[in-house]
């Protein structure tokens, strides 16, 4: 199986799972109006009022995300990359239904007058019933929202959880009442600061991605370094994500150490498939390969001393001269010799060798004899072309890079 159909898969079982929460976010919402409606008509308790306004907003916020689940998914000709981003309306929505309720809870708090609150145990155990529901219910969206990378399911089980808090303070206003202490207002203004705190954080995350703000530094960090793992890879010239809806969407452009095209598709195929694997809410992945900048060669030549004279050898060369070549006229810009690091290996020291002159980002090694089969593979893998030498010693050799002396 293919991971594109692996992806589309794994994004159908989500999204059953996610309309299967919202369903459930529904009747579950609208239990909770029935009873928080009966609690503060009876009570007459301002903080259950405030509660009651709040489960009610519940109500429409499940009903909007349960009918945009059901339309994220579709394209259509006009809009052929989804509607994902109304996951993301829907949390920007969810946040604005939450300043209705803190604007209610206010106007409700800051009134004169009022009716003195009637409480008994029908209705601190009814307040009591509200909140592990509501608990029980904002624990599993949330966690599933997660886990799947939903925005809309995360920002009601969020909402839940701020509604935890503020039934919380309310079943602490009924308890005080009953017992002489009438703190209804105060908690009615605290379930406000809860409510305008929520609903902010959630508008906030809304828009940026409504407005194609990046995903986080440290994901694109992520994604860079899996991208610069790859052996072809020579230079990221430009990476850009965004999210939209619990999708990832990726562009990034690549030069690659190969002119090869087959070679380059085989290396892109590659990478797309670490991506999905790496973040399975990747919907669509861009990689544009570009032809590699050939203005400065990385030149490679195996010594058998710091003085200069060339190795026959390659993974018992004892260091490797390795020079800036310009490439126009074979100019050497800068040159350094370094000691070879696996020297004292005993076992694969020639693919550890060739592994380490990748990783210093050769493009050329040239050298007296034919390298060995396990070593040749992994140069010519990354792109390392390989030539043989004409001299004995470095200056000699650097100097044949001239077109003049060619």
């Amino acid at each position: 199986m293919s991971s594109g159909t692996t992806a589309a898969g794994d994004h159908a079982v989500a999204s059953r799972a996610v309309a299967r929460v919202a369903t459930w976010g529904v009747i579950v919402s609208i239990a909770l109006v029935a009873l928080t409606v009966a609690l503060a008509a009876v009570s007459h308790s301002l903080a259950l009022v405030a509660m009651a306004v709040d489960c009610i907003v519940d109500v429409v916020a499940a009903l909007v995300l349960w009918l945009g689940l059901r339309l994220s998914e579709r394209k259509t000709a006009a809009f052929p990359y989804g509607l994902y981003k109304i996951e993301n309306l829907l949390q920007v929505a969810i946040a604005l239904l939450i300043f209705v309720a803190a604007y209610e809870i206010a106007r409700q708090a800051f009134a004169p007058g009022g009716q003195t609150p009637s409480i008994n145990w029908l209705i601190i155990v009814g307040v009591a019933v509200t909140i592990v529901t509501t608990w029980a219910y904002g624990w599993y969206a949330l966690r599933l929202g997660k886990r799947v990378s939903s925005p809309a399911l995360v920002a009601d089980g969020k909402h839940r959880q701020m509604d935890v808090l503020s039934t919380s303070l309310a079943l602490v206003a009924v308890i005080s009442t009953s017992a002489g202490f009438n703190i209804d207002r105060a908690a009615a203004v605290v379930i406000l600061a809860f409510a305008v705190y929520a609903g902010w954080g959630l508008l906030v995350a809304g828009m940026k991605v409504l407005l194609d703000a990046s995903v986080d530094a440290g994901t694109l960090t992520q994604i860079r370094r899996l991208l610069e793992s790859e052996p072809l890879v020579a230079q990221v010239d430009s990476l850009a994500a965004r999210s939209a809806g619990r999708y990832l969407f990726l562009e990034a452009t690549l030069r690659l150490r190969t002119d090869d095209l087959a070679k380059a598709h085989a290396a892109s195929e590659r990478l797309e498939a670490q991506i999905r694997e790496a973040f399975p809410a990747m919907e669509r992945v861009s990689l544009h390969i570009e032809p590699r900048r050939r203005e400065i060669l990385h030149v490679a030549v195996p010594l058998a001393s710091p003085a200069g004279e060339i190795s026959s050898e390659f993974g018992e060369a004892s260091c490797f001269a390795i020079a800036e070549v310009r490439a126009a006229d074979g100019e050497v810009l800068r040159q350094k010799v370094l000691s070879n690091p696996n020297l004292g290996i005993e076992k694969q020291k020639g693919i550890l060798v060739a592994e380490w002159l990748v990783g210093q980002d050769v493009d050329v090694l040239i050298t007296v004899r034919e390298v060995n089969k396990g070593p040749s593979y992994v140069l010519r893998e990354a792109g390392v072309e390989v030539r043989r030498a004409g001299a004995t010693r470095l200056a000699d050799e650097l100097a044949l890079l001239r077109p003049d002396a060619r």
